[in-house]
């Protein structure tokens, strides 16, 4: 009776659930085991584990799929902002710099009366543009000194020893209450009108350029060439544009007399070839001196006075240049090479040079420039047969005895302040008198001879050109 009963409940049973009645033990902990690995796999899957941390894959997405929202919406957001805040800026410089104006001391006629100046690169008594520009400035009844910088002689890490007749000119500084610094950034953001005077080395102007940008200054005098490299001024040129800024090249022969009378003359004439001789009161055995102290060349500094009234007032550039001519006669183009033991370097530049330049447009333009010509510089204009019709000299045979004893009674004072003061004083002359009447712009400046930074570039430019095209026909040590 009992077997019928039984078979029924055995047939309800499925295999497995018989084998597992039935297994062992230690079947049993393997086959336990392995499910809970399993399921603890299937988990794993939907999260992100991060050390103890366990996130679930779906929140993780969705939380980053928000965040991508938010960001791109912030940046959207960053980028209008930005640009507003960029026109505010333009809008409050435009508004600064009526204001300036407007808080400036006017006469009667609503001109400005006097012009804030600061000068960069002071440098010392005697010997160095920036000084001489500052003893000229405070000649000037239409001109107030700001501020005086001097980033090498006042910082005490650099020279700690200064010269005692440039700590005697600072003392004579401060008695006229008029503040000595060793960086631009000391001083206070300009709050008028402001030329600030850039005298310092050619490779540090690009730097003093744009601090007293920063600080508000609303025109640059630039000593030339102005920078290293073409580059580098055309950066300058755009950021003084950008900031509405007018910068002026400090080439001070365009300033000269017998410069301006010989382009007049030369433009009266069909078909004129001007010939520019300039000339310095170097000695040969100072040669050496001459090389070092102006590495960038040449071409780069003393020529370059006559590149500028070539670029300016004739209109060359090297783009339009048809032929170029060097002279190769010793007496005319001498190219030299000087070694400096103390500092381990070898320096090749021109004790002189000269040339000339044809253009595609029929202009006939020549140059020389000589270290060691004396102290007469001078312009000859010909006519289309090469016949001398005028010779126009920098001084006249007493002004010559005059400066001649100016140079034997300071033998301290750099020849060239001597020789050029009045070319000096007049540029400046020129463009204080521009600014403070409002007649400054790129128009004003043609008129006045006063070469703007744009020019400047293409001196620059010139000067690589004329370098490059001298370079390939003399050799060092030998002028033809």
């Amino acid at each position: 009776m009992t077997i019928p009963f039984i078979l029924p409940i055995l047939a309800l049973l499925s295999t497995d659930v018989t084998a597992a009645l039935f297994e062992s033990k230690k079947k049993r902990k393997a086959r336990l085991a392995a499910e809970r690995a399993a399921i603890e796999a299937a988990r794993l899957s939907k999260l992100f584990v991060i050390g103890r941390l366990e996130l679930e894959r779906r929140w993780v997405y969705a939380g980053l799929s928000t965040l991508a929202v938010v960001l791109l919406a912030l940046f959207v957001q960053f980028q209008v902002k930005r640009v507003q805040l960029e026109e505010e800026e333009k809008k409050r410089r435009n508004n600064d710099k009526k204001i300036l104006w407007d808080a400036t001391e006017r006469n009667e006629n609503g001109k400005a009366k006097i012009l804030d100046v600061v000068v960069v690169g002071c440098g010392l008594p005697k010997a160095n543009i920036g000084w001489f520009h500052l003893m000229q400035l405070l000649q000037m009844p239409n001109v107030q000194i700001r501020a005086v910088v001097e980033p090498y002689y006042l910082d005490r890490e650099r020279c700690p020893h200064p010269p005692p007749s440039f700590v005697d000119f600072m003392g004579t500084l401060v008695d006229m209450d008029i503040p000595c610094y060793y960086h631009v950034g000391q001083l206070e953001p300009f709050r008028r009108p402001t030329l600030c005077i850039l005298s310092g080395r050619t490779s540090e102007n690009p730097k003093f350029f744009r601090e007293c940008l920063g600080l508000g200054a609303t025109h640059i005098y630039l000593e030339a060439p102005g920078a290293p490299t073409v580059s580098q001024l055309r950066e300058m040129k755009t950021l003084a544009d950008t900031r509405g800024v007018r910068v002026y090249m400090g080439y001070q022969t365009l300033a000269a007399k017998y410069v301006e009378n010989a382009v007049a003359l030369s433009r009266s004439i069909p078909n004129s070839h001007v010939f520019f001789c300039h000339n310095d009161t170097n000695q040969s055995a100072d040669l050496h001196k001459i090389f070092f102290r102006y590495p960038e060349g040449l071409l780069r500094s003393m020529a370059s006075y006559d590149l500028a009234i070539l670029v300016s007032q004739y209109k060359v550039t090297a783009n339009l240049i048809e032929k170029f001519k060097v002279n190769t006669n010793r007496l005319f183009s001498e190219r030299k090479t000087f070694r400096n033991n103390a500092q381990g370097k070898e320096l090749t530049d021109y004790s002189r040079v000269a040339f000339k330049i044809t253009t595609k447009k029929g202009q006939h333009v020549s140059v020389m420039a000589d270290r060691c010509g004396g102290l007469v510089s001078f312009a000859v204009v010909k006519n289309h047969k090469g016949e001398e019709i005028r010779r126009f000299e920098s001084h006249d045979q007493s002004e010559v005895s005059g400066v001649r004893r100016q140079i034997k009674e300071d033998k301290e004072m750099n020849r060239q302040f001597i020789v050029q003061a009045d070319d000096f004083l007049e540029l400046k002359r020129r463009i204080v008198t521009g600014i403070l009447s409002g007649k400054d712009d790129a128009r004003a400046l043609e008129l006045m001879n006063v070469v703007g930074i744009g020019e400047g570039i293409d001196v620059l430019i010139l000067a690589d050109y004329c370098t490059k095209e001298i370079d390939a026909v003399l050799k060092a040590g030998d002028g033809g």
